[in-house]
């Protein structure tokens, strides 16, 4: 088998929740091993990393962004007021908590307008709630299209894209690898796949906590978003294509909790040296 940094490669970040400190960990470990990366793709939080990398933005541009990082910088929920009327209609037409202003700020950093502007392909994967598909996005409006994908479906309003109104990419593509197959044509991918919390070991846990039905519901989700991730990882692999899974398993980071963000940088920059000094 050909080393890693001999052959044509792809990166795909995963969605995961505030996963992007654990993304830039990986990407500046890609780096500093030297892996001569053709194209990347994400989704949701992978979304912006993909974006990012490919932008050719410089590790310590990108730990500058993301270490500063505070809730209040994209914490932006409507008044009281807005959501009291909303409510008084029963919510029709209320499509999300936070505004998504403050987000769009903060990718405004990007480098490049277009995602054709970027020195790299990139694929960006978010969920068409118009055309009531997959929105595979390689042109257009860089930072629309990174909002889109990153867009959590009833905490962030959908974001037009296009002609359709979408949302989060890991909705319908946790992590976008049939997609860049399709792009870049690569020998070999590799995969950051952050797998959600609740699918890590076989429980039945959701049956003692509180709100289950909430529970059910989230867990139905993510082996429905998994099996399909799988099915493309193993599509593109019958086109001869390596796809190669990196999983770091940083620290959880959350809104609340963004101080975590450097020690899961560190952690999935570590994990991945050390996965790529064994290929």
């Amino acid at each position: 088998m050909k080393p890693l940094d001999s052959v044509g490669i792809g990166l795909v970040f995963s969605s995961g929740f505030f996963g992007f400190f654990a993304h830039a960990g990986v990407l500046s470990a890609v780096r500093e091993f030297g892996l001569d990366i053709r194209g990347y793709a994400g989704a949701s939080s992978g979304a912006i990393l993909a974006a990012m990398a490919a932008c050719g933005m410089r590790d310590d541009e990108i730990k500058d962004i993301l270490f500063s990082l505070r809730r209040s910088d994209f914490w932006d929920p409507d008044p009281p007021a807005v959501i009291l009327r909303y409510l008084l209609k029963g919510l029709r037409g209320y499509t999300g908590y936070l505004r998504g202003k403050g987000f769009a700020r903060l990718l405004a950093a990007l480098p490049g307008k277009n995602i054709e502007d970027c020195p790299k392909p990139l694929v960006i994967a978010a969920t068409d709630l118009s055309g009531r598909g997959e929105a595979v996005l390689t042109r257009g409006d860089l930072v629309r299209a990174v909002h889109a994908s990153g867009a959590v479906p009833g905490l962030f309003k959908p974001v037009r894209a296009g002609a359709s109104w979408c949302v989060d990419g890991g909705m319908v593509d946790k992590a976008p690898v049939r997609a860049l197959a399709e792009r870049i044509r690569p020998e070999k991918i590799l995969v950051h796949f952050m797998e959600s919390g609740n699918l890590s070991r076989r429980s039945d846990a959701f049956l003692q906590r509180r709100f289950s039905p909430w529970h059910v519901h989230q867990l139905s989700v993510n082996i429905a978003r998994r099996l399909s991730y799988e099915h493309q990882r193993d599509l593109v692999r019958a086109w001869g294509v390596h796809v190669e899974e990196l999983r770091t398993a940083p620290p959880p980071v959350g809104p609340n909790h963004l101080e975590k963000g450097p020690a899961a940088y560190e952690h999935a920059r570590q994990a991945t040296l050390e996965f790529l000094s064994h290929r």
